[in-house]
């Protein structure tokens, strides 16, 4: 085989080689970080702690509702819950569950999180 094939078949291997491993990564999340977790149904079920939640989680990253003053809190918190589901968290925490009412709106924040499995007992 000449040495010109054999640049070819080297740099035709090292491109599908790269794109080979581009496309193994698989998609990045919307956040640019953190593993990309799908999407949950609206209504889906979030745990809520007002302080950093027991066990081990995945942060996805910050959420926030804001609310117009004739929604109750109960359904602020779960339009604040459905953006959780949105980034496939089950878990919101360092939420303040009484909200935070601000220029004629109702606010809540979080930060949404995937629960993990627990690791092996030592």
């Amino acid at each position: 085989m000449s040495s010109k094939m054999s640049a070819r078949i080297a740099v035709w291997a090292t491109i599908h080689l790269g794109v080979l491993t581009l496309c193994a990564c698989g998609p990045a999340p919307a956040n640019g970080k953190g593993p990309g977790y799908p999407p949950r149904a609206p209504g889906c079920e979030i745990k809520v702690y007002g302080d950093a939640p027991p066990g081990h989680t995945d942060n996805i990253g910050p959420v926030s509702a804001k609310c117009s003053l004739d929604i109750s809190k109960e359904d602020c918190m779960r339009t604040l819950k459905d953006q959780a589901c949105k980034v496939g968290a089950d878990t919101l925490w360092g939420v303040n569950e009484q909200g935070e009412q601000k220029d004629g709106k109702m606010y809540f924040y979080g930060r949404a999180a995937k629960a993990l499995p627990a690791g092996p007992a030592k």
